[in-house]
């Protein structure tokens, strides 16, 4: 029985010291930046039909007109193809694609811009919303956003141009960062600083992962593998054990990392920088 009971510490100790190492193997490369021409840049999207960049442009200058954000369109290099390319957005975060739409947060209103000419086709007002965030879509076109007001800590889902409260209650804290990969939703909490899983069509609860920051930007990279960025300025990889490092940290120099985008082909990491107004792009790189 001793002997047993030895292996199997000697086993779990193997498997802790080989994911930390494996952690550790993981460092990012700055490959571009851009100048400061965009207005307090809060998310990043990458778009594989397009393959480009949306990032979302809060832009509090002072006006008459409280529609001043936008969304840019960028290349993958960098290039900024369109600066305002869509227009008319009173406080835009979390972006979205599906099929030929782009789906952004708009503090209490979900608007739906075509792809192709970055026109608003519509608007979708949310009762009851204070501080909506992020959003992502499914395989079948439901659209999931959150709210992270302490007010009312909810998702959402829009479906067939219906609104529910998907999901509220003790699980769902503040919610910020979603993610979706096969008929899994991944919520990254600000109130508890996890990140929780649900089945997308039961509302099953299948486990959390302690991160111990605010979750901004939430990227799924499979094999238990994430990405994560607080808005003070850190990045982080974590991994499903809990292990996790911090990649980039820019906390002291006050440069954001907001809701942060993820090129797969590339192992690009693209981070809005919010009040330094650039967007960052560095490549994720094993050793």
């Amino acid at each position: 029985m001793r002997k047993v009971l030895l292996f199997l510490i000697i086993f779990i100790i193997f498997v802790i010291f080989s994911y930390g190492v494996g952690l550790n193997s993981y460092y990012v490369k700055k490959v571009w930046e851009s100048e400061r021409v965009f207005k307090i840049p809060e998310s990043v999207w990458y778009d594989k039909t397009t393959n480009m960049l949306y990032v979302s442009n809060i832009n509090r200058e002072k006006s008459n007109n409280p529609y001043n954000g936008f969304i840019s369109k960028v290349s993958i290099d960098g290039e900024i193809i369109k600066l305002k390319w869509a227009k008319g957005l009173k406080d835009p975060k979390g972006i979205c694609t599906y099929k030929n739409n782009l789906y952004v947060t708009d503090v209490d209103t979900i608007v739906k811009i075509d792809l192709k000419k970055g026109k608003i086709l519509k608007r979708y007002r949310v009762e009851g919303a204070k501080f909506l965030n992020d959003i992502i879509a499914d395989s079948k076109g439901g659209i999931y956003f959150s709210d992270t007001s302490r007010e009312n800590s909810v998702i959402y889902k829009l479906y067939n141009g219906n609104i529910e409260k998907w999901l509220e209650g003790e699980k769902i804290s503040r919610p910020n960062g979603l993610f979706y990969y096969k008929d899994v939703l991944y919520a990254g909490n600000s109130g508890d600083k996890k990140i929780k899983m649900f089945d997308v069509n039961s509302k099953k609860y299948l486990g959390e992962i302690f991160v111990g920051t605010g979750i901004d930007g939430l990227v799924y990279l499979k094999k238990g593998r994430f990405l994560t960025s607080d808005w003070a300025g850190k990045t982080i990889f974590v991994y499903k054990t809990g292990f996790k490092k911090i990649l980039l940290d820019t906390t002291e120099e006050k440069i954001n990392a907001a809701d942060i985008g993820f090129v797969e082909q590339k192992n690009l990491i693209v981070i809005p920088t919010f009040f330094d107004n650039r967007i960052i792009a560095y490549e994720l790189i094993k050793r």
